[in-house]
Formats: C-alpha cells, structure tokens, sequence
C-alpha cells in the first residue's frame, strides 16, 4: 500500500505500535491514527469503503486544493491546516496543507508533501515520549504547526530590519528586488494564517467532550500565538509598503535632480543655440562677414552671455 505512511495504534503512555492491515470501521477504543499520501492512488477506495466516514469528508481530505477551516462532520471534526515548508531547499512561505479527519478514537490525515510536524510527532510516538491519546495528538500538532511559523516570520523581520538600516544609508537599485520577494512571503503567509487563526480559535471554542481542560488551553494557546503572528505580518506588511515608498520618492528625487540639471543646462544654451542658428544662415547681410575678427567677437559675447545667465540664475536661487 503505497499511500499508507503509517498506521499507529497508542498504547496511552505516550507510545505507538505500527500496523499494517487498516481498519474496515471507525474503531470505538483505543486510540488510531493513519496518515495517507493522497497523491497516491488506494486511499480514497479505502475510506470509501468505510460507510461511518461522509463522503464530504473523503471528498476535503482528497480535495486538490485546500484552505485552513474546521468544521464538525458526521461524528467528528473535520480539520484543515498549513504549516511552513521547511523541507530542504524549499520556499517556507509555500505552506504545506494537511488535512485531518478527527474522531475520538481515530484521526485520518492526509497530505500531499512532507510535514516536519508531522514526522516530529511519529517520532515521538516511536520514542514513547508522544501524545496519549487523539485529544493530545491533536493539541500537541495544532501547537507544533503553530511554533514552526516563529522562526519564517522572525527570519522576514530581521532581513527587512537590516534591509532599513542598509536604505538609511543609501538606497540602491538590487534591494527593490529583495524587498519584493520580503513582501510576497509575508503576502503568502498571511493569506493562510489569517484563515488558519479563526479554525484554531473555533476549535478551542468548541470544545470537544473528550478533551481536557489542558489540552483545550494548549489550542488556545496556540491561537493566541496565531493571532500574534498574523498581527507581526500586518506590521511587515506596512513596513513593506513604507520601505517600497522610501525606495519610489527616492528613485523620483534622483529623477527631478537630473532633470534639473537638464532644465539649467537647456536654460543656459538655448538663447545662445539661438543665436549660433540665426548667426548660421547663410544668405547676404549677415554683419562681420568681411571682418576676420568677427567671430572672436560673437564667440565673446556667447560667453559674456553665458556667464551673465549662470549669475543670474544664481541670484534667483534657481540653484
């Protein structure tokens, strides 16, 4: 069964038994967790085949696209996360989705890319330091996912406090691209974070039967820390935006001083291009024509011309 990760059965002490021959039903003790590869074909005939699991359930575990909710279907809760990509040479801001189907004694989850949580949790189990039971599994995922996400948005933070620091001092053309691709990982990320606060908070709302008070505390916990992070995204979206300002008003201020310069320029030389062209024509009655110092002359007045404007200017503050 190549969609089949694992099948863990906990033994309520914090560790787990792997199985190989998946369930026919729900199971009513004990506690179950099978995690399924949807981008492999089998796992959806089994769930099919399991007549207590609704067909809407099957249909959003296996669902191409995703986005975090949580809602109570049939006898459980039917659950949908991201967490950060922390995969090896991937984008963190390219959150990958995992999908849960919640009962009290079984918890169905699929995924189509590796979790880091997720494994972090096997592992555990496999170590005999895991959850306890669904309710645990459940509220120990929701935190990890959660506490994954400090580390991406810390890295944004001090990448554009550096990056302010380094335009204070002079603004140069390679940071514009930093600070866009800065500003569309902090985009990304808060457009599942803020869907992904109000599942966690509606979970920790609606408290399950068999769920303890501390591990409804650690949900909300989590939601409060959620809610924490998408605020920190707002604020790097303002400065995001604030620095993309700073980096426009001063590309236009180095646009106006070089076309000052050209107006002074053009200023200056554009009474004397009107004289060297009228001076140019070449018809009869031109004066100075038969006077071999003529030129000298008028290449004089041109400069006497040219100086009395660059004076004048000056005294009008034009520069």
């Amino acid at each position: 069964m190549g969609y089949l990760l694992h099948y863990l059965k906990f033994d309520g002490q914090g560790g787990a038994e792997r199985l190989t021959d998946l369930p026919n039903e729900v199971p009513q003790s004990g506690a179950h967790w099978v995690h399924i590869d949807c981008s492999q074909d089998g796992g959806r005939e089994w769930m099919d085949g399991i007549e207590s699991i609704p067909d809407a359930v099957v249909d959003a575990l296996f669902a191409d696209e995703t986005r975090p909710r949580t809602v109570k279907m049939g006898n459980g809760v039917l659950m949908t996360l991201r967490g950060v990509n922390l995969n090896p040479d991937s984008d963190p801001s390219d959150m990958v989705s995992l999908r849960l189907w919640v009962t009290p004694h079984l918890v169905i989850s699929t995924r189509r890319r590796r979790l880091l949580s997720v494994m972090e949790q096997v592992s555990q189990l496999e170590q005999g330091i895991g959850a306890e039971n669904i309710a645990d599994l459940i509220a120990t995922l929701t935190h990890t996912l959660t506490i994954r996400m400090a580390g991406v948005i810390d890295g944004i933070e001090d990448t554009l406090g550096d990056l302010e620091e380094d335009m204070a001092e002079e603004v140069l053309p390679e940071q514009r691209s930093i600070l866009v691709e800065r500003r569309l990982k902090t985009v990304r990320l808060r457009r599942f974070l803020v869907p992904q606060k109000e599942a966690i908070a509606r979970l920790a709302v609606e408290v399950l039967p068999w769920m303890t008070k501390e591990q409804v505390a650690k949900i909300q916990e989590a939601s409060n820390e959620i809610t924490r992070y998408v605020e920190g995204l707002e604020s790097l979206r303002e400065r995001c935006l604030l620095m993309q300002e700073e980096f426009a008003n001063h590309q236009a201020e180095k646009m106006n001083a070089r076309m000052y310069v050209l107006s002074i320029l053009s200023g200056i030389f554009m009474p004397l291009g009107f004289l060297t062209g009228l001076f140019g024509i070449n018809i009869g009655g031109m004066p100075g024509v038969e006077n071999s110092a003529a030129f000298w002359l008028f290449v004089g007045v041109l400069v006497f011309m040219g100086i009395g404007q660059f004076v004048l200017m000056r005294k009008s503050r034009w520069f």
